[in-house]
Parts: structure tokens; C-alpha cells; sequence
């Protein structure tokens, strides 16, 4: 009789076992169909398209830039040109993701590359600052001043693209500096950003994006040049000057200023300047105070105009030059009656060598 009670037991037990098995095969599949599912929920709801449709921009760096092999981290390498791009931004998907508004946000290096790999760091300057270390998940973004509001339409008319377009505008710069020791980049084309609303990337419909190429032309040298501003130290003084109704007397007073340049090597280079300031640029002039009705120009010995915030060539130095002193000119120009009283303006010389 024990014997039939175990058996029966062990025939209990054996007929249980599927039954569990197969409990456990349909929880886990449950659970991997929840996980799926939760993966596909779009982090997404906007699309931001440039001016002609386009959502790639690529951009070169242009010629070798170099820099001294013995720089400190944060050496700023390169700094593109202003760049401005125009078109506009909607929202692209339906159900609770049309009912709200959102702001438009720099989501950078989009395709989780590794600049630091390589002994760069890359980041954004907008509204004059400088953004670097931020990442393409959501809430790390750097906002805009473009907004898209809700769209009233159906899903359907959402899914069309037929939701109001909100223009877009904006100016930026791309800033390349050191970060650690210097390797050959594995691709010579960076994705800088995306420009893309709260919830983070749009993977679906593609949202513009700009792109950086010829970063394997950035590598350090051993030459470095030095540079020095007169007259000492670095400061440009106009002295008291007339004003008149309608501007200056003389109309564009000028003081006169050098750029000495130093070079610690024997091969011949290009040496790049960039006036950078933080204060208001109006046409070309940095302008002392938002109240002040004039500007402050930079031009050459032939009368040419210097940009700030630009790079522009400042010397050619041959091998056997190791010395050489730019002359340059400040000029004060009106935009109508001055305001009476003293002004600073603020430029910082950087140099880039090629």
C-alpha cells in the first residue's frame, strides 16, 4: 500500500511540474511582450525640419588646425563662424503628445560618439555661452528661445504633417578644445547636435541635425607662437572725444594698435586670429552699452574689416620667421547721437595655427 501511495505521489508531482513549466513560459513571455511594448513608447512628439526639408547639415572645419602639444585641457582649438539655421519645427505625433506645447532644445552629440576618445571636447556656444558635457537624453538639453504649440487637429491630420509650422531660427557656434591626449579620430565626422523637443531624440521622423567633419585635421604641434598686444597692457585708449549731433568729430576717430607675434619653431605656419567678445555685436562693431548709439570696429592697414567672433587670417609665417608684428586700427562709429560719457569694449585675442 505505501508503495501505491508513492507512486501516486510521484505521479501527483509529475503531472504538476508541466503545469508549473508552462505558467513560468507564459509569465516570461507576458513579461517580455510589457518590456517591448514599454521600449515603443515614443519619447518623442515634435520634428524639426531646415528651410527646403532638409535634417542633415555637415559642415567641414576647413584647413589643418593645429595646436602647442603641451596645451592645458579647455585650450580652445577651433571655433566655427556663427552659424544660423532657418526652417521651422511642428509637432509630428498624435494623442496626448499634440495637447501640449514644448520648447525647442540642443540635444548634443546625438550618436553617443566619444570625443574624448580622442583628446577633444566639443560643445555649443549659443546666446554666448558655452555649453559643454551635455548629452542627448532628455532634460540635458540646451533651450532655445523656439516654441511649438499644441496642435487642435485630428491623429490623422498630425500623422499627414499638416499641424502648424513654427519658424526657426536660431544662431550657434561649434567650439572645439583639448580634453586629454591626443589619438587619431576613428571617423572624421562628428554629429554636434539635434535639435528636438522635452521628451528627448525623435528616432522616427528625423529632426535636424548637424554634423562636423574634419576632425582628424585637428592634432597638436610642437611650435607654439606667443602673442603680444600693444600698447601694453593690451588696452586701446581713445582719450576724449568730440561729439556731435549726428556722430564724432572726426567722423571715425581711430587709435592704432599691434599684434606682435613670437614663434617658437622652424616650419612655416598660418597664424588665425579670433577677436572674441561676449558684449552685443551690431554690423561688424561691439557695442559698449545697449544705450551707448555707437560701436567699436576693428579693421586692418587697409581699411578691411575685422569680424569678432570670426576667425580671419592674421599672419603668414614663413619658416625662417620667427618674428612678426601686425599693425591693426580700432575705429569709433556712430549710429546716430552718441551718448555723452566713458565706454570699455571687451575683445579677447585668440590664435589658431594651421
Amino acid at each position: 500500500m505505501r508503495r501505491g501511495r508513492l507512486q501516486e505521489r510521484e505521479a501527483m508531482s509529475g503531472a504538476r511540474r508541466p503545469r508549473a513549466a508552462g505558467r513560468l513560459r507564459a509569465w516570461f513571455g507576458w513579461s517580455v511582450c510589457v518590456l517591448l511594448i514599454a521600449l515603443a513608447q515614443p519619447a518623442w512628439a515634435v520634428r524639426c525640419v531646415a528651410n527646403g526639408g532638409g535634417t542633415v547639415l555637415t559642415e567641414s572645419i576647413g584647413n589643418v588646425a593645429s595646436y602647442p602639444t603641451d596645451a592645458p585641457d579647455g585650450y580652445v582649438i577651433w571655433v566655427s563662424p556663427p552659424r544660423t539655421t532657418t526652417g521651422y519645427c511642428y509637432k509630428d505625433l498624435g494623442g496626448s503628445m499634440k495637447t501640449f506645447g514644448e520648447w525647442i532644445y540642443f540635444y548634443a552629440n546625438p550618436e553617443q560618439q566619444n570625443p574624448a576618445a580622442w583628446g577633444l571636447e566639443i560643445g555649443i556656444r549659443y546666446l554666448g555661452q558655452d555649453y559643454f558635457g551635455r548629452s542627448s537624453q532628455p532634460g540635458d538639453g540646451v533651450q532655445t528661445s523656439t516654441y511649438v504649440q499644441p496642435c487642435r487637429l485630428s491623429d490623422a491630420d498630425v500623422r499627414a504633417g499638416r499641424c502648424e509650422k513654427f519658424p526657426l531660427s536660431i544662431t550657434y557656434q561649434v567650439v572645439v578644445r583639448k580634453r586629454g591626449s591626443w589619438m587619431q579620430p576613428p571617423s572624421d565626422v562628428y554629429a554636434v547636435f539635434q535639435f528636438d523637443g522635452k521628451g528627448g531624440l525623435n528616432y522616427i521622423n528625423p529632426s535636424f541635425r548637424y554634423k562636423l567633419s574634419g576632425l582628424q585635421k585637428l592634432k597638436p604641434t610642437p611650435c607654439m607662437v606667443d602673442v603680444k598686444v600693444t600698447p601694453e597692457p593690451g588696452v586701446v585708449k581713445f582719450g576724449q572725444i568730440q561729439a556731435t549731433a549726428t556722430g564724432f568729430s572726426p567722423a571715425v576717430p581711430r587709435k592704432t594698435f599691434s599684434v606682435a607675434l613670437t614663434k617658437q619653431c622652424s616650419v612655416p605656419v598660418r597664424v588665425d586670429g579670433y577677436f572674441e567678445t561676449a558684449q552685443t555685436v551690431r554690423n561688424g562693431l561691439l557695442v559698449p552699452a545697449a544705450d551707448s548709439n555707437f560701436g567699436i570696429g576693428i579693421e586692418d592697414r587697409n581699411g578691411t574689416a575685422i569680424p569678432f567672433n570670426q576667425q580671419f587670417v592674421l599672419a603668414q609665417m614663413p619658416g625662417s620667421v620667427n618674428y612678426q608684428s601686425v599693425t591693426l586700427d580700432a575705429a569709433l562709429k556712430s549710429f546716430g547721437a552718441p551718448k555723452i560719457g566713458p565706454f570699455t569694449g571687451t575683445a579677447t585675442i585668440r590664435l589658431f595655427i594651421y
